[in-house]
């Protein structure tokens, strides 16, 4: 950890000499939660774009060990036993930061947690269950794609479950030329969409009448 802080302070003042003496100034707590917010819209920026982020640092460390000796890799790192009944498989998403807990997403999003249960209620959000608790997908705070784009999916998609319904979203599709949902979606290709999340639809009703 102290080596990820330590490179986002390098970046910063190699972007601006100066910044420094900016970030210095602002109290800690804000900086904290200031740097936080900006790794949750990353991740989400990085599930519409389908930026496989573990496969670029699987490329750096690649390079890195050419110097280094290998290090410990906390990509086998298992969830807390608070997650014990979760499915494992949906872990990365979790540590990549590709779903967030309600608390980082509302700060992330500037919602209040009022507001963002209208939102749910509303379907323009949907949140997926990691063990007992809700977690929201990063891809919403994404600021290339329309909520009301986001509402006219997941509600032609119907009784699909959320997980399902977070595959729909991030999973390249063929007829959608190879594209996910969600980069159409943030290139403004909203109906070739809806079509797809209305068959997805059908199929799930007639698997789960």
């Amino acid at each position: 950890m102290d080596h990820i802080i330590h490179r986002a302070a390098i970046a910063a003042i190699l972007f601006d000499p100066k910044v420094a003496e900016t970030l210095l100034e602002i109290p800690d707590a804000a900086l904290g939660r200031m740097f936080k917010n900006h790794l949750c819209k990353v991740a989400g920026v990085a599930t519409v774009y389908g930026i496989d982020l573990p496969a670029l640092r699987d490329e750096e460390d690649k390079l890195r060990k050419r110097v280094k000796p290998e290090s410990k890799r906390t990509a086998g790192h298992k969830p807390s036993p608070r997650y014990r009944d979760a499915n494992p498989e949906r872990y990365p998403l979790v540590l990549q930061g590709k779903v967030l807990r309600k608390h980082d997403f509302c700060i992330s999003a500037g919602l209040t947690e009022k507001k963002l249960a209208r939102f749910v209620e509303s379907q323009r959000v949907f949140h997926v269950f990691f063990g007992p608790e809700a977690y929201y997908p990063a891809f919403f705070l994404s600021t290339t794609i329309f909520r009301d784009d986001f509402r006219k999916v997941i509600r032609s998609l119907g009784k699909a479950d959320p997980w399902s319904m977070f595959d729909f979203f991030t999973t390249p599709t063929g007829s959608l030329g190879g594209a996910t949902p969600l980069q159409r979606l943030s290139a403004g290709d909203v109906e070739p969409v809806l079509q797809e999340a209305a068959t997805l639809a059908e199929q799930y009703a007639r698997l789960f009448p």
